[in-house]
C-alpha cells in the first residue's frame, strides 16, 4: 500500500505544480518539485505519519500567485488539480480492474483463492483495489474546506 501512496501523492503534488505551470508560475520547476521523482514530494515526518500511524502528507508544492493573471482563480484550479489527479487515477485503475475481472468481480476474493492459483489476477485486482480506494480517499480529504487542504483553496477561489 505505501507504494500506492507514494506513487498517488506524488501525482497529486506534480498536478498542482504543472497546473501552476502552464498558468505562469515557475516556481515549482525552478525549484525542482515539477517531478515525477517521489522524494521530491515526500515530508520526512508526513511520510513517518503514514507509517507508523496512518495518515501524513507530502511537502505542497511551492506556488507564487503573483505570477498568475487573475490570482484567485488561478489558485482555485491549482488547488482543484492535487484531487482531480487522485480522481482520475481511480479511474484509471478502476478501468484496469473491469479488465481483469478476477474470479467474477462480483465474488468476494478469499485468501485461499490466492494461494491456490483458482483466481487469476487475484493480487494484481486486490492492488489495482487498494489503488482506486487510496486515490479516492486523497481526493475526498484535501477536497474538506479546512487549511491547508486544498478544499480551503477552491472555496477561496
Amino acid at each position: 500500500m505505501i507504494p500506492v501512496i507514494f506513487f498517488s501523492l506524488t501525482i497529486h503534488e506534480y498536478s498542482h505544480g504543472k497546473i501552476a505551470f502552464l498558468l505562469g508560475d515557475n516556481t515549482a520547476q525552478r525549484l525542482g518539485r515539477l517531478s515525477f521523482n517521489p522524494f521530491r514530494h515526500l515530508d520526512l515526518m508526513g511520510t513517518l505519519f503514514f507509517c507508523f500511524v496512518g495518515f501524513g502528507w507530502a511537502k505542497p508544492v511551492p506556488v507564487d500567485p503573483r505570477n498568475f493573471d487573475q490570482p484567485r482563480r488561478d489558485m482555485m484550479y491549482v488547488a482543484i488539480a492535487g484531487p482531480l489527479s487522485n480522481l482520475t487515477l481511480a479511474v484509471i485503475f478502476s478501468f484496469f480492474i473491469r479488465m481483469i475481472e478476477p474470479c467474477r468481480v462480483h465474488e468476494v476474493i478469499h485468501m485461499n483463492q490466492l494461494t491456490t492459483g483458482s483466481c487469476d489476477n487475484a493480487i494484481l485486482f486486490i492492488l489495482l483495489s487498494i489503488a482506486v480506494y487510496v486515490n479516492v480517499a486523497l481526493a475526498i480529504f484535501n477536497l474538506l474546506p479546512v487549511f491547508p487542504l486544498d478544499g480551503s483553496s477552491v472555496i477561496k477561489g
